[in-house]
């Protein structure tokens, strides 16, 4: 992490534009327009003046030994990846929906000989790839293509569970999407003039036409009334935030895998498993698995805010990068500490069992290890907030290609954002670390200690020391030892926080606010390489694509170092890129 000394009027600059995206990205509120529209101007005039928060970019061509193997790795494997693009993102879309955006959207041209073993030899060759390490790279281009084709299969047994195919012509019914509504969110029978559907080769949504109101006459239409109380909740997951989300990246929806019909499950796998491309049985874990994290429902009324965003801008970063492992654990950092949670130090693995010693009736606390337990932890659950922050950002610049690419229909995608003319929104990345800053670090900062119950990790501590031979008494005072010493630990972890993780951007040592200054320096790297006129006019290569897939690519192994150097590895070494890959197409 490289430390950035903030004036004092960058600091200010940096503290109004923190409030200006909590007040604009607040959807509580019902502000005058006129207000939120003085308050995006002047958060745009903030982000404008921080543009000295950039990297100068490095126009000039490198010799291939100037530029790090990790990064050539990444970069490689990048460009293979992109090819695959087109066929997890939304080419080949049908529904009973009519998109502007989706018709309009398109991804770059590749290459015809990226893909084939000749092209990947030349580009692997050109960017000097040792033989293993294109081994590796292969194999998980062998990978995501094995799980592009299983997608696709299963998206069309699904259909065809309800007798709907890909190429049957238009118009398409809303019957058979509304059985699969019933089918896979907890048999709601919904109003078939209430919803609207669509599909894509690899994933399906809903966009459904919610109730503005709460009133059980707005909601009658919907549904019958046996089924309002789901379909509310339903409703509340939409906007509601949870941690369990998380588990259903890349959609995020309110697809339950305990929700889902498990007979017809089964007629989903059977119809699976008889498909001769499928070499091995598929489970239905597997498929419930599959489909909770590629269903998403929408509001219609939001449906084009949203569907480049999630089809175009995060279902590719399940099959192609490392996030989805970094989100699994993400959807879990809610949870209250327990006993064989594990900090990776710089001495080591470090669990919190180990902070603690047992010496008959009383328990003491290792303060050093709690220390390092606590820095090591934080640093981990910060670097999966940091993947958060690159996949959304991510989303926002697929997005953003919508408007670069069809400048007189930049209408037809609405925005929450005040910077829809630049690839990055400066507003709602502010507004996703403010909100998740906080929250992913509340399990190591929040105490519930309790004289008449025992919280789970003292429960799990208590019952992995031997008490057989202790008195009711000696256990009682045994059991209050281990209250103080976990009150003990709290503190350390609470004097740790607030020397080094106070989310405030008024003092030197805020790595809160050096976040902030890296979102910055990245946004202002990416919003300049984006819509750089010397690359968009070469069409031979597709390298605003391939942008976005590069940096999902670099940051896929230490979600935590990885963020703090790739808006350096962008200005440094992506024309650099370019350019042999210019050559190796040649």
């Amino acid at each position: 992490m490289a430390t950035s000394r903030l004036s004092a009027a960058q600091r200010s600059q940096i503290a109004e534009a923190l409030t200006l995206s909590r007040f604009l990205t607040d959807k509580s509120q019902k502000a005058d327009a006129a207000l939120v529209q003085r308050r995006r101007e002047r958060l745009r005039i903030i982000q404008q003046t921080l543009q000295t928060c950039a990297h100068p970019i490095q126009r000039d061509a490198l010799p291939i030994s100037d530029i790090p193997l990790s990064v050539r790795q990444s970069f490689v494997q990048a460009a293979l990846l992109v090819s695959r693009y087109f066929a997890v993102g939304g080419a080949g879309w049908r529904g009973t929906l009519s998109s502007p955006t989706l018709a309009k959207y398109r991804p770059d041209p590749i290459p015809s000989d990226w893909s084939t073993p000749t092209g990947m030899a030349a580009i692997a060759d050109r960017f000097a790839v040792p033989s293993a390490t294109m081994a590796a790279i292969a194999e998980h281009l062998i990978h995501v293509d094995q799980d592009i084709e299983q997608q696709k299969r299963l998206i069309t047994a699904v259909l065809d569970t309800v007798s709907l195919s890909a190429d049957a012509p238009d118009p398409l019914p809303i019957k058979p999407f509304t059985l699969l509504f019933q089918h896979l969110f907890n048999g709601i029978q919904i109003n078939p003039a209430r919803i609207e559907a669509l599909f894509t080769p690899t994933q399906l949504y809903f966009c459904v036409d919610f109730p503005t109101d709460d009133s059980d006459l707005a909601w009658a239409d919907l549904a019958g009334p046996e089924h309002h109380p789901a379909l509310k909740q339903l409703h509340q997951q939409l906007s509601t935030f949870s941690f369990q989300q998380f588990k259903r990246f890349p959609t995020f929806g309110p697809c339950d895998p305990a929700g889902i019909d498990s007979h017809w499950i089964q007629q989903v796998c059977d119809r699976l498993n008889a498909d001769p491309q499928q070499t091995c049985s598929i489970q239905p874990d597997t498929v419930i698995q599959r489909l909770s994290k590629s269903v998403g429902i929408i509001p219609r009324k939001a449906a084009e805010m949203f569907l480049v965003h999630d089809i175009w801008g995060h279902y590719w970063q399940l099959l192609f990068s490392q996030f989805n492992s970094d989100y699994a654990t993400l959807a879990d950092c809610g949870e209250p500490l327990r006993l064989q949670e594990t900090a990776y130090t710089s001495q080591g693995p470090l669990t919190c069992r180990e902070l603690f010693h047992f010496a008959d009736t009383e328990v003491l606390l290792h303060s050093e290890r709690a220390k390092q337990f606590f820095h090591g932890e934080v640093r981990q659950r910060l670097g999966l907030l940091f993947t958060h922050l690159l996949g959304e950002l991510i989303a926002d610049i697929a997005e953003f290609k919508f408007t670069w690419t069809n400048p007189s229909a930049a209408h037809e995608l609405p925005s929450s954002s005040a910077f829809t003319d630049y690839p990055t929104n400066l507003d709602l990345t502010l507004g996703d670390l403010d909100f998740l800053f906080l929250r992913v670090l509340q399990p190591l900062l929040e105490l519930h200690l309790s004289p008449v119950e025992a919280s789970p990790l003292e429960t799990e501590l208590l019952a992995a020391v031997p008490s057989q031979q202790l008195s009711a008494e000696q256990v009682l005072r045994l059991e209050v030892s281990l209250k103080q010493a976990i009150a003990q630990l709290y503190q350390v972890f609470l004097a740790e926080y607030s020397t080094t993780y106070l989310p405030t951007v008024q003092t030197e040592d805020s790595i809160f606010a050096e976040v902030i200054v890296n979102l910055l320096h990245l946004q202002n790297v990416i919003n300049t390489l984006y819509v750089d006129p010397e690359l968009t006019q070469n069409v031979s290569i597709p390298f605003q694509d391939l942008l976005i897939v590069f940096i999902s690519s670099y940051c896929s192994g230490d979600s935590y170092a990885d963020f703090w150097k790739i808006d350096q590895v962008l200005a440094d070494y992506f024309i650099p890129c370019l350019h042999h890959l210019k050559v190796s197409i040649n």
